[in-house]
């Protein structure tokens, strides 16, 4: 026993060693569907929302491809909601099946963004800026991606039920713009007032109104054999058209329209 007085520091300080060593991290476990439901709740997608099939979202993300790496069996579970207008606004919730697999996903994410900014350039150029900046978490096994309004008050909720928080969105309300106020419609009077019509057609407008066609047709391959009036109406003429191509007579006749703007009369339509 003459070395007991040695051993008892001995003891002494493993004990301090293991009490002061890292400790296990505890294994995160989160509810998607609590999430995906919180975040519909939110007010932060105003433009209505539908939930996909997750079994989209390999394909989403562009898992089949060679240049990702992450495969689809990454994927032990995933939520998919986006917006029915075209516009930007969705989020992706995502359990990987292990700390690799969610490296991988984050980085699908990235390209996700990209692929999605390229695509809203063709189609909506105004939500490509959107994809700038995305909303990315990362806790754990599970990510989360989300496009909003109010990116900064969207970011803290995310943030917080990535934490693996119960919020309460009274505490989560988005800044949104105003909507426009519709509570005071225009009651208005309509115009009832019936316009003066036009002035009945004189021999003169009549005969300005056959030179204007003769001059259309002086333009054409058609040769004009004769211009019958029909149709006569305040403002406006139409003939029917006797003409030939080429020397063979054209059949069935032609008909042209004509308008007067402003003394003038100009061609509103021509053909059969």
């Amino acid at each position: 026993m003459k070395h007991a007085k040695h051993l008892i520091p001995l003891l002494t300080l493993c004990l301090l060693l293991a009490a002061c060593g890292p400790k296990p991290t505890e294994a995160v476990t989160l509810d998607l569907d609590y999430i995906a439901n919180t975040l519909s709740d939110s007010g932060y997608f105003p433009q209505p929302l539908e939930a996909q099939d997750p079994e989209l979202v390999p394909g989403l993300l562009s898992l089949y491809e060679d240049r990702i790496n992450a495969q689809p069996e990454d994927i032990a579970q995933a939520r998919f909601t986006m917006s029915l207008g075209m516009v930007a606004d969705q989020f992706i919730l995502m359990e990987a099946k292990d700390s690799g697999a969610s490296d991988r996903l984050e980085a699908a994410l990235f390209t996700y963004a990209e692929d999605q900014k390229s695509a809203y350039e063709f189609y909506a150029p105004d939500q490509a800026a959107r994809m700038d900046d995305p909303i990315i978490e990362h806790t754990g096994n599970y990510l989360l991606f989300a496009v909003g309004q109010d990116r900064d008050g969207l970011a803290k909720l995310c943030a917080a039920l990535m934490d693996g928080q119960e919020v309460n969105l009274a505490d989560f309300q988005p800044d949104l713009p105003p909507a426009p106020d519709v509570s005071e419609p225009d009651v208005s009077e309509p115009d009832t007032s019936v316009p003066e019509p036009p002035a009945p057609l004189t021999q003169e407008d009549k005969a300005a109104a056959r030179q204007a066609a003769l001059d259309y047709y002086a333009g054409t391959v058609f040769e004009v054999d004769a211009l019958t009036e029909i149709e006569p109406r305040q403002g406006e003429i139409t003939f029917q058209v006797s003409c030939s191509k080429g020397g063979v007579k054209v059949d069935p006749d032609r008909t042209i329209s004509l308008e007067r703007k402003n003394g003038a009369w100009s061609v509103v339509s021509e053909g059969y």
